[in-house]
């Protein structure tokens, strides 16, 4: 039917995206699924006017990006941090 069609193009496009990834090697298509679908649901969509993920959870997701861009925010240490130290500061910094 007709209204399938628009799920179908989305089908399509996470295809086409994961041969892409997989460089013609066809059979390592699972080590790249997990990539492709965040990438999809990440993803802001023109009909929703925001991404699958928003839609669902009313936020925007966590990128690594967001990760580096908050570490260049935060001040340095005054002094040298064991390495659980530094797992609770950057928890707080997050």
């Amino acid at each position: 039917s007709q209204a399938n069609g628009v799920i179908e193009n989305r089908h399509y496009d996470v295809r086409e995206g994961l041969l892409k990834l997989c460089r013609g090697n066809e059979k390592t298509w699972y080590r790249y699924a997990h990539a492709m679908i965040w990438a999809e649901r990440v993803t802001v969509l023109k009909a929703l006017g925001m991404s699958p993920y928003r839609a669902v959870t009313g936020q925007e997701p966590l990128l690594p990006l967001d990760f580096i861009q908050a570490t260049w925010l935060t001040t340095p240490p005054s002094r040298l941090l064991t390495h659980d130290e530094l797992i609770v500061q950057r928890a707080l910094e997050l």
